[in-house]
């Protein structure tokens, strides 16, 4: 769930990677899926969090173990693109596939930041 309070940039200690997903044409002519990056550093606030749980009472819980916090971004914004499909984030070598994302509000200021809820992958 989106703060409601202002995010303090001395929160914003870990420098992640966002990777995006990106099509092209193999050689027997079939799409090919991979990640490009699109951007480093992208600092971001990490709070670990167990266990599942439910982001709305009228969503379907989905698990997650990570909560990031970041400056706002347009090419990270759920309302433009459909980050939990299009992105993933990469933190000291281990992927972070993105399960939930949402816009931050902090009083006045609509977009002050990007929320992001992670399951890290295994491996």
């Amino acid at each position: 769930m989106p703060r409601r309070t202002a995010i303090e940039p001395g929160e914003r200690n870990r420098a992640v990677t966002v990777q995006q997903l990106t099509e092209s044409t193999g050689t027997s002519r079939e799409p090919v899926e991979g990640w490009t990056t699109l951007v480093t550093p992208y600092w971001m606030s990490r709070e670990d969090v167990g266990g599942r749980e439910r982001f709305r009472a009228d969503q379907v819980s989905s698990p997650y173990d990570t909560r990031w916090e970041g400056g706002y971004r347009s090419d990270m914004d759920p309302e433009i693109v459909d980050v939990p499909k299009k992105r993933r984030i990469v933190y000291q070598g281990r992927q972070h596939d993105i399960v939930a994302a949402s816009i931050i509000s902090v009083g006045d200021q609509v977009r002050a930041g990007i929320e992001l809820l992670t399951l890290a992958r295994n491996g």
